[in-house]
């Protein structure tokens, strides 16, 4: 099973086994380059084996013992392996929720909280909406909205059906509901039947990679994620957007008044939102927190009296 957890592992360890000892010599277990990153990953890795978050350890004097030792060491020679350590742990953390996470879909991103937090602004002031979100993945999006706005409808779909196995296992986790669906959204009729009434916000983070960039990508993201989440044809990186945007605008997907918001990649924007054009109104590119243009919004004109 796929992050299943390894509880023996081999020497060398650390001399003593303080707090302060143990992250030491995790740290150069996981390749003893000193940084964020390396810190970042040490303190997931001594969160889930000890239990508690860091202050808790540091108030209380945790120690470690030798089954922890052990585990320690396994994981974090699966992540200088370069496993994510997300996979490792076989969990994420994702807007105020832990999810299940492993091979079947893509390690959830910060920029991809941005969005829905984005769009959940929009739409602060409305009653029950019907929400669907493309490209499911692990099903962060709709799980995180239906927890924030429990009177809304909520669709997930994807083409893979093991993501949505690991979208519907976290719902579960997280007791909310959500509607789970099998489809390929490049089929021309595939959403006819969901959209038959339409929605009234439609988020997506679909794959955007042009196959091109492959080689410039971390092995980790590159050797582990599922490619199928991840890469477009260099000759047409557009694909899933143009069909979203058609869909709202021709086959009806989209209510009166609804939005429609998109993760895209960071040079990408621009051209996303040159697709969206009268009666929509006007798209709103919008930048992450690191300043990097990211997201795509735009909003369905509402019925003419």
């Amino acid at each position: 099973m796929v992050g299943k957890e390894v509880t023996r592992g081999k020497g060398p360890w650390p001399q003593k086994n303080d707090l302060r000892s143990v992250r030491a010599w995790l740290a150069e277990r996981l390749g003893g380059a000193a940084g964020r990153e390396t810190e970042n990953i040490a303190r997931l890795l001594l969160d889930h084996v000890s239990g508690m978050p860091r202050m808790d350890r540091i108030a209380k004097d945790w120690r470690a013992n030798e089954s922890t030792l052990e585990r320690l060491a396994v994981f974090a020679d699966r992540v200088r392996a370069g496993e994510p350590v997300q996979y490792v742990l076989g969990k994420t953390h994702f807007f105020g929720l832990d999810f299940l996470c492993d091979r079947r879909a893509l390690i959830p991103r910060p920029e991809t909280e941005e969005l829905l937090a984005e769009t959940l602004k929009r739409v602060a002031n409305r009653g029950s909406l019907r929400v669907l979100d493309i490209g499911t993945g692990t099903g962060i999006l709709p799980i995180c909205w239906k927890a924030r706005r429990p009177q809304d409808v909520v669709f997930g779909v994807d083409v893979e059906g093991q993501a949505l196995a690991l979208a519907a296992d976290n719902a579960e986790r997280n007791g909310v509901t959500v509607h789970w669906h099998q489809i390929d959204v490049l089929d021309e009729s595939a959403l006819d039947e969901l959209a038959e009434k339409p929605f009234d916000v439609i988020l997506s983070n679909p794959p955007y990679i042009p196959r091109a960039e492959a080689a410039e990508m971390s092995e980790t993201v590159r050797e582990w994620e599922p490619d199928s989440a991840l890469f477009v044809a260099d000759a047409d990186p557009l694909v899933f957007y143009r069909r979203i945007v058609r869909g709202c605008a021709e086959q009806g997907w989209l209510a009166a008044e609804g939005w429609l918001a998109m993760e895209c990649h960071r040079d990408g924007t621009e051209a996303v939102a040159a697709l969206i054009s009268a009666p929509w109104a006007d798209p709103c590119r919008v930048r992450d927190l690191q300043g990097n243009w990211r997201m795509v919004m735009a909003q369905w004109p509402p019925v003419k009296a």
